[in-house]
């Protein structure tokens, strides 16, 4: 009986470890940014193919038509360097003939990459492309020099909308917003993707208008009584 006073002092003296500290009262917000630019460059993907029973004579086919959209791209002044072609893609064409009751055929295919730095040759590109065949554009991807720069400037922009959220939330709850606690990138949107037309080709001058660079932002902010 006379260690029970000892014990209890113990454990009076023990217990508040065990108290659990009140937390930091948190906001979280999200903010976005865009930032408008001119494009000043464009990158073309574009497909040839073709259709044969002999595998030699489609690729013999699309051979020829990338040596003529590789001369005509010379003649225009686009540089060696800012086009290139993959390799050969080969596969059974399945639609010729669902239910094989003719001869197989097969799809040759091969992809032409240009990108163009002087956006007055976009039309003429097209058009001439167009001419030698190539009726599919799988992407085109305008591009911004200074996009780097300007991505950094959105996201600070992201930023300071997200804090203005924070400070009108935490104003609401009759508290001062503290320092973030946790922020994390969302990134931005990515390239618009087009298919090529004839009524894209023969259209007159594109106006390229401006590009959007948009920067988004989750952050976590503390709260303390003021």
């Amino acid at each position: 009986m006379k260690t029970y006073p000892l014990v209890l002092s113990a454990l009076l003296f023990v217990s508040p470890l065990w108290a659990v500290e009140p937390q930091t009262p948190l906001v979280s917000v999200s903010g976005s940014a865009v930032l408008q630019a001119k494009p000043d460059a464009v990158k073309l993907t574009m497909l040839i193919q073709q259709k044969s029973e002999q595998v030699s004579t489609a690729k013999t086919q699309v051979d020829e038509q990338t040596d003529q959209l590789s001369k005509a791209l010379l003649k225009l002044g686009v540089k060696p360097e800012f086009f290139s072609n993959a390799p050969l893609r080969i596969q059974p064409d399945y639609q010729h003939d669902p239910e094989q009751k003719l001869p197989q055929r097969y799809l040759v295919a091969r992809e032409v990459n240009v990108t163009l730095q002087d956006l007055s040759l976009y039309s003429t590109v097209l058009q001439k492309a167009a001419d030698l065949g190539v009726t599919q554009l799988n992407q085109t991807e305008f591009l911004v020099s200074d996009a780097p720069k300007l991505y950094q400037q959105a996201l600070l922009d992201a930023y300071a909308n997200a804090r203005s959220k924070a400070e009108l939330l935490a104003k609401a709850n009759q508290m001062t917003l503290g320092s973030a606690q946790r922020i994390q990138e969302q990134g931005y949107a990515p390239a618009p993707v087009m298919r090529m037309t004839k009524a894209m080709a023969d259209s007159a001058e594109v106006a390229f208008g401006q590009t959007d660079i948009r920067a988004e932002v989750s952050v976590e902010f503390e709260m303390t009584k003021p």
